[in-house]
């Protein structure tokens, strides 16, 4: 069904490009048409990403049929796909044109070693370059020096809860989680390991409440004993099915799954607010691409409005993009209107990886 699904909006968005498209062929037509026809002759374009099938279909189909340029995916795992890379690099070879890779490898492994360039002197488009088109009123890059930039905006909390055991207003805020009616009932994964429970100890000793307060907080949760695994699958599955009231650190692909099954599990918004994680969905460009007129196309075609609808169809997300309209995202990813969020930007995995070593000791007991 999603594979029917998925055709039906490639469909649909090449019978939309002949008018969301235009914007992207007649804005800055000089330069612009200059560029989109050296990238034709170089005919193809090479992309280390870390995408679903689906995805990878949809912008094979909708920007290789717009510009007449192959796309060419090597996917895996972003932690598999710098390996590869950074393996290559130092054998003289150039074979990538742009990568889409989760952040955190991204700052943590590729950028250290200095082979990202710049994407802002390369966005050339007015509706790309305009800043207010964007979620959070600017463009979305994930660090300071500007070498990556979010293409989708889902929300998450990184806690779920039974809605049959959770009242709607029982829990407002994160330190709700503290109150004895929920000792027992609560499992959380291990923060300490690299994952959403991680982002969700980063988030508490970051922007919902600073070092000091948050440190606070996450002992206080310790010492209220909750179930501790490092099984992503069956912790959501224990909330889903009733054997726990409330997950923390919890994935919301995991939630979305056993929630399409019926079962009364759902992510819970709080006071303080949440993130907005795009995983893999950033876009990279290494300093010495073998197509640079076809990756420089491909970086501003995907932050169009017909680009970032191709991609927020295809991994049914949010778009990062506003104005865009995209059909059966899940609401529980979607912002909602007042409500805080926060992009997870380089500062984030910073604070992520300190928090990480405080969970390993705050929360020793438990693995035990």
């Amino acid at each position: 069904m999603k594979k029917i699904l998925s055709c039906l909006s490639i469909l649909f968005i090449l019978v939309a490009s002949a008018a969301a498209g235009q914007a992207a062929e007649s804005a800055d037509k000089p330069e612009w048409d200059k560029i989109v026809a050296a990238a034709k002759k170089e005919g193809k374009l090479v992309i280390y990403a870390e995408l679903d099938p689906d995805t990878r279909q949809a912008l094979t189909s909708v920007f290789g049929r717009k510009f007449g340029i192959q796309l060419e995916f090597v996917a895996g795992k972003s932690a598999e796909i710098s390996k590869r890379y950074l393996s290559e690099r130092g054998a003289g070879l150039h074979l990538p044109d742009v990568f889409h890779m989760g952040a955190g490898t991204a700052i943590n492994i590729m950028k250290p070693q200095k082979v990202f360039a710049p994407l802002e002197p390369l966005l050339l488009l007015p509706e790309v370059k305009e800043r207010s088109a964007y979620l959070f009123g600017d463009i979305p890059y994930l660090d300071k020096d500007r070498t990556a930039i979010a293409l989708i905006a889902p929300y998450t909390s990184y806690v779920s809860v039974n809605t049959a055991m959770v009242k709607e207003g029982e829990l407002k805020s994160y330190k709700d989680v503290l109150s004895p009616k929920w000792k027992g009932k609560v499992v959380l994964y291990d923060p300490a390991i690299p994952s959403a429970a991680a982002g969700w100890a980063a988030f508490m000793i970051g922007n919902a409440y600073g070092l000091e307060e948050g440190t606070k907080f996450l002992k206080e949760f310790a010492s209220t004993q909750p179930v501790m695994i490092k099984d992503v699958r069956q912790q959501v599955e224990w909330v889903a099915r009733g054997k726990y009231a409330i997950g923390v650190g919890t994935q919301h692909a995991e939630i979305s799954n056993f929630k399409m099954l019926g079962l009364p599990i759902f992510m819970q918004r709080f006071v303080e607010g949440g993130n907005i994680n795009p995983a893999s969905a950033f876009i990279e460009r290494p300093t010495n691409p073998p197509h640079p007129n076809a990756a420089t196309v491909y970086l501003n075609w995907v932050l169009t409005e017909e680009g970032q609808r191709t991609v927020a169809e295809g991994m049914s997300s949010p778009p990062i993009r506003k104005g865009v309209t995209v059909k059966g995202i899940d609401p529980m990813k979607i912002v909602k209107t007042g409500e805080k969020a926060f992009l997870t930007d380089e500062e984030f995995y910073h604070v992520q990886g300190k928090a990480m070593g405080l969970a390993k000791e705050i929360f020793a007991a438990l693995r035990q």
